[in-house]
Order: C-alpha cells, then sequence, then structure tokens
C-alpha cells in the first residue's frame, strides 16, 4: 500500500499537484498586478492594501500545522480536495467583493485552501514515491510551482486589461474548481493506518520521539526560517529598493536584476533535490546554506559608487541559485520524523519558514528606515547572513545527535 505509484499514474498524480501549487502561487502574486484596479475600484489606501495582501500569508502559515496534522491523519485526496474548495469559495468572494473586509476574507480562505496543496502534495510523494527519490520530486515541485509567478505578471495585466479583474478571478475560480476535481479523481485513497505493535523497534516510522529529535526538529525549522527569509524578502520586496537607493538604476535595470534573482531560486528549486539525493541530504543543506550566507555577506561588502553595478548581478544569481535550496528545509523534516508523521513534520517547519519571511521582511525595512541608503542595507545584510550561518551550525550540531526516521 505504500509502495510507490505505477509509471502510468505517478505523472498525472505529480502533474495534478504541481497545477494546484502553480495556481497557489499565481493567487499569492496577483495583487501585485491589481493594485491600482483594486485601489480606485474598492477605495483601498495603501496600508488597506498591504493588510489585505498579507492576509493570504497569514492565513497559509497558521493553517501549515493543523492541515498537516490533518494529512497524517486522512491522506492528501480528502484534505487537499476540501481545503482548495475553501479556495474556490476565496475567488469568487474576492471576484465579488466590494469592501475590504470582503476582500480580506477572501484572501483568507485562498490562503488557507490553495496553500493546503503544497503540503498534500509532499505528503502524497512521501507516500507513494521511494524515499531516497523524495528531495528529487520535491525539488522539481517547487521550481514547477513557482513560475505562477510568471503568470502573475505581463498575462495577467492582459487579462485584467481585457476582461476586468473581477472576471479573471472567476476564471480562476473555475480553473481552481477543476484542479480540485483532479486532485480527488486521481489522488489514490491513503493506506490504511494500522495499529501500532507495542513490541515494535523503536525505529519504526510512529515509534514515540525522543528529545534529540525534537530538538533536531527545531534546528531544521531554525533553518526554514533563516534561509527562507532573506531569499523571499530580497526576491518579493528587497531586491528592488536595495538596487534604486544604493546605485539609482531605472525599473528595466532594476527589473533585469530581479529576473535573473528569479531564475536563480527556480533552477536552486530544481537542482536541490537531485544534488541533495546524490550527494546527502544534510550535507548539501548545510554546504548550500554556508554558501547563501556567504552570498549575503558578500552583498553586504559591496559599496555602491565604487562597486561596479556588473558585479552585482552575479550576485544577484547566487543569491536565488543558493537561497533556493531552502526547500531542504522540508525534507529534513520529513527524513526525522518518517512517512507516518511527514504532513505534521512538513507543516511545523513549513509555518517556520513563513514566518521567518515575515519577520526579516519587516526587520530589514526597521533597519532602512532607521539607518537609510546603502548603510541601513548593509547592516541587514549582515545580519541575515550571520542568522543564516548560525542556523546551519545549529542544524550540524543538533542533527548530529539523532538519525533519521526508520534508519
Amino acid at each position: 500500500m505504500n509502495a510507490a505509484p505505477a509509471t502510468r499514474a505517478s505523472v498525472p498524480l505529480f502533474l495534478t499537484f504541481t497545477a494546484g501549487y502553480f495556481l497557489s502561487y499565481f493567487l499569492r502574486s496577483a495583487n501585485a498586478v491589481l493594485a491600482p484596479d483594486l485601489q480606485r475600484d474598492v477605495g483601498l489606501g495603501p496600508a488597506d492594501l498591504g493588510l489585505m495582501t498579507a492576509l493570504f500569508f497569514a492565513a497559509y502559515a497558521a493553517a501549515q500545522l493543523p492541515v498537516g496534522l490533518a494529512l497524517d491523519r486522512w491522506g492528501p485526496r480528502g484534505v487537499a480536495a476540501s481545503l482548495m474548495s475553501l479556495g474556490v469559495v476565496g475567488a469568487l468572494l474576492f471576484a465579488v467583493g466590494a469592501s475590504l473586509p470582503a476582500l480580506a476574507l477572501g484572501r483568507v480562505l485562498l490562503g488557507v485552501g490553495t496553500g493546503s496543496v503544497l503540503l498534500a502534495g509532499l505528503k502524497a510523494f512521501a507516500l507513494w514515491w521511494p524515499p531516497q527519490r523524495f528531495a528529487t520530486i520535491s525539488g522539481v515541485y517547487f521550481a514547477s510551482g513557482s513560475l505562477g509567478a510568471l503568470l502573475a505578471s505581463s498575462p495577467l495585466a492582459w487579462a485584467n486589461a481585457a476582461f476586468g479583474w473581477r472576471a479573471t478571478f472567476v476564471a480562476a475560480a473555475l480553473v481552481v474548481a477543476a484542479v480540485t476535481a483532479l486532485i480527488w479523481w486521481r489522488t489514490p485513497p491513503a493506506p490504511a493506518r494500522r495499529r501500532r505493535d507495542p513490541n515494535a523497534a523503536t525505529t519504526a516510522p510512529d515509534a514515540p520521539l525522543t528529545g534529540s529529535t525534537y530538538l533536531a526538529l527545531a534546528a531544521v525549522m531554525f533553518l526554514g526560517a533563516a534561509h527562507t527569509g532573506p531569499v523571499l524578502a530580497f526576491q518579493t520586496l528587497w531586491g528592488g529598493p536595495y538596487l534604486y537607493d544604493g546605485f539609482g538604476v531605472d525599473a528595466a535595470t532594476a527589473g533585469r536584476f530581479l529576473l535573473t534573482l528569479s531564475l536563480g531560486v527556480s533552477l536552486g528549486y530544481a537542482s536541490s533535490g537531485a544534488l541533495a539525493d546524490r550527494l546527502g541530504l544534510r550535507r548539501v543543506t548545510l554546504a548550500t546554506a554556508v554558501a547563501f550566507a556567504a552570498v549575503q555577506l558578500a552583498l553586504a561588502a559591496v559599496v555602491p559608487g565604487v562597486t561596479p553595478l556588473a558585479w552585482v548581478l552575479p550576485l544577484y544569481a547566487l543569491l536565488g541559485f543558493t537561497g533556493g535550496f531552502c526547500v531542504l528545509a522540508l525534507s529534513n523534516a520529513r527524513a526525522l520524523l518518517g512517512v507516518a508523521r511527514s504532513g505534521r513534520a512538513t507543516g511545523f517547519v513549513n509555518a517556520g519558514s513563513i514566518g521567518g519571511v515575515f519577520a526579516l521582511q519587516w526587520a530589514i525595512g526597521v533597519v532602512v528606515e532607521a539607518l537609510g541608503g546603502s548603510e541601513g542595507y548593509r547592516l541587514a545584510l549582515l545580519g541575515t547572513g550571520a542568522i543564516t550561518l548560525a542556523a546551519a551550525l545549529c542544524l550540524a550540531w543538533a542533527g548530529a545527535r539523532v538519525a533519521p526516521a526508520g534508519a
């Protein structure tokens, strides 16, 4: 019951969950394009717009642990289909919303509903793919889903101009409903939960967890926050102001740098699992975290007016590429707790990772506002680089004290 599915079944199952994650990425990114229309049509100020947009991520992070527990209990089929149905309701409510509370509720339902498909896909891969392939397939999963951000750029702008944002969200709701039906149709029922034999070996996947395992899981969560937080903070916000404030570039130049950063992230996602499966999960996790910290420190050493701008472009590419390996935190969580607890393990760590984005994105703004200009960014990058390095050292110490589940 827990074997890998036949090849003919595995590809459609992978594509179905990838389609759901692609939609989640698209919907979380849509407000960047729609912001002027939302402000004009609903009368939102900048603060209202920021709050309403952020609620997707807040709801997404808050739902991770309960969704993970539900996945472990009932499996990905019913949990993902049920919560994706909330995403359909959220998209429709957003499409017809005429006030801040209505739009905010729509974003919350989208965050809980479509955000659940990430963990559901990882749970499905843990159940029906060989363990030695989990890091590879999850890396490809992240990379493929992240392309949804591209749909939320020029294509969304075209659809908004041609049909309006309300009609576009109605269409998005229909697509989410179609993918929800596919998830229900394509996903096999979860293997029956077996009663644990009290005489079973303590290395069984559902054996009691030790204090060392909890300590290692906390270290993985810390690294997830310290690795994911800086790269997404730069990708989604601070990568542009860093260039505007320090080098006085125009929008086209900043866009080229940010595209390089985003392509680096997608490449890091795609290659992380294959390298981890070939060279060792813990080894690759720690090496790339240290490399990511080094790139942040290198950016902190950049001096606008002295350092050529051309030198910054490869640093952006390296920041994205090494930052994309942040997804290995989820593979480490799954390796620590095993298949039986993989839902709650990845949910716990992913909640910490998303929380790291919120905390560090806000903290960078506080530092930049306090110090201003290049000095603010330099201190912020020194801080985030040091945090990433500290988290890697914590995982190296805590991880050496515990073996993976079922070892």
